[in-house]
């Protein structure tokens, strides 16, 4: 093994831990659960470069006390991978459910592989079958030692079924970029095996939780914080990249009729729960492919890949028996109300600024009705 080669891509990992956690330091402020399980992730395998570089330094070494600690960093680094992965596959449900209770109830079971393996690692001292340490100090895995390849990447394998699943089940796309920690992951290790004498699964992961971390912090320039929908910087940007390409699109204007009534009777904090509420109905009643957009206060706009009227009637059909179940059966002390306008984007045509004001004028236009059916 090169010595040396190990200690720098280890230290590298180290390294890229160190300025992740100190740029992540605001993140964790907010005391959410998956922050905290990322800084786990961010802990765990600052851990795991470290216990890799001291259990070769121990290999072939004699002094006093190096047997049973050198049992005790491998079966730890045998120990970390495992918790690593499985550690992700929380991470990366609670990123796409958020949560909690699926967690408990799901997870007990997940786990069990990574338990078994675990007690097999604490039996393995007194019987060396995972890996043995012979009388030269000198680390061996055993056959049976292959077999915790299987959890450790069963759990990866997993996390990405996740991922998938999602958005067949839910049938609506989570931004999750579950691929910037994978990839640089399957790299190292594929470069590992290639090249002998190298050690890069631990530098690897460092690369893909800091990938992973710089790419969900460029998402949430774009979202809303309050709601979660897109701001309007991503409308922006979503608007000139199709105009650029001449593409056509449908567009609704969305604006909920007497929020500041809500506001006035029952403070701001229930006003923010009818926006975060009003989020969850449109959400609802969306196709693939559709960008809610949070526009400016109680106003929202959706951008469909559809591009004819009939189908954004139907989107609005959808939208209103949604809203109408919640007014019924979610028990608020406000009922929602929504007056909408609608439009096709012509590339040849149009360009976003008279877009928005044409679906805008529309949905003045219906919240006229509104307020006049309101008042009869």
């Amino acid at each position: 093994m090169n010595i040396q080669s190990i200690i720098i891509t280890n230290c590298i990992g180290i390294c890229v831990l160190i300025i992740l956690l100190i740029s992540s330091h605001f993140v964790r402020q907010r005391r959410q659960l998956p922050d905290k399980i990322f800084t786990a992730l961010i802990l765990i395998t600052m851990f795991g470069c470290l216990n890799e570089m001291i259990t070769y330094l121990l290999d072939g070494n004699n002094f006093p006390g190096i047997r049973p600690l050198e049992f005790l960093t491998n079966t730890v680094l045998y120990f970390l991978n495992m918790a690593m992965s499985l550690l992700w596959c929380i991470y990366t449900d609670l990123k796409l459910y958020g949560n909690i209770s699926r967690i408990k109830k799901r997870y007990f079971y997940v786990a069990l592989p990574a338990l078994v393996f675990s007690v097999l690692l604490i039996v393995n001292i007194p019987f060396q079958f995972v890996f043995s340490i012979d009388e030269k100090n000198i680390y061996h895995r055993e056959m049976i030692g292959y077999l915790y390849y299987l959890p450790t990447v069963g759990y990866l394998i997993y996390s990405v079924v996740l991922r998938y699943r999602y958005d067949r089940v839910i049938r609506r796309k989570a931004y999750y970029p579950i691929w910037m920690f994978l990839t640089p992951i399957i790299i190292g290790i594929t470069v590992q095996v290639m090249v002998y004498g190298i050690s890069l699964a631990w530098c690897s992961t460092s690369l893909g939780l800091a990938g992973l971390y710089m790419a969900l912090q460029n998402e949430l320039s774009y979202l809303d914080p309050l709601t979660k929908a897109y701001n309007r910087s991503f409308l922006e940007l979503r608007m000139r990249d199709k105009a650029e390409k001449k593409l056509s699109f449908g567009g609704l204007m969305i604006d909920i009729d007497f929020f500041k009534e809500i506001n006035d009777k029952f403070g701001h904090n229930v006003g923010d729960d009818a926006l975060i509420d009003t989020v969850g109905i449109l959400r609802l009643s969306l196709p693939d492919s559709t960008i809610l957009v949070r526009y400016a206060g109680d106003e929202f706009i959706l951008l469909s890949e559809y591009s004819t009227m009939e189908d954004l009637e139907d989107i609005m059909a959808s939208i209103k028996e949604n809203l109408e179940d919640f007014n019924d059966n979610y028990g608020r002390p406000y009922k929602l109300s929504f007056s909408m306008g609608a439009g096709i984007f012509d590339p040849d045509k149009d360009d976003a600024d008279n877009f928005i004001s044409r679906i805008d004028e529309k949905m003045y236009e219906d919240k006229k009705e509104h307020h006049t059916r309101m008042q009869k």
